[in-house]
């Protein structure tokens, strides 16, 4: 993959926007705690901690994916088809078994 296709600004981007999550999660952890205390007494104060935990995930993940498509690494392929046995069981087939039906059937029948 050449240099100028790799997403160096958005690795940046989303790299500094979790640190500074992390950075206004940290100096304002006693808000969260007083929240979390408050729950006793307001049901609806459970949502804060949900939402910022989908934020962070969001935020969190993207600088992860951008990290890796920066260094070049991508996950493989797998080029395995599933299929059903008459029984409804999957089975999985390698590209070179499906060339060749004949190795898809039992050793031995009983």
């Amino acid at each position: 993959m050449p240099y100028l296709k790799r997403p160096v600004t958005a690795t940046l981007f989303y790299g500094v926007a979790s640190l500074l999550l992390y950075a206004l999660l940290f100096a304002y952890a006693d808000h969260f705690v007083a929240w979390a205390e408050q729950t006793k007494e307001n049901k609806a104060l459970f949502l804060i901690p949900v939402v910022v935990a989908f934020v962070f995930s969001y935020f969190h993940g993207a600088f992860t994916g951008h990290f890796w498509e920066t260094l070049g690494l991508r996950a493989a392929k797998s080029s395995a088809k599933a299929t059903t046995k008459p029984g409804g069981n999957p089975v999985t087939t390698s590209p070179a078994q499906q060339d060749h039906p004949s190795s898809n059937r039992p050793l031995a029948q009983s």
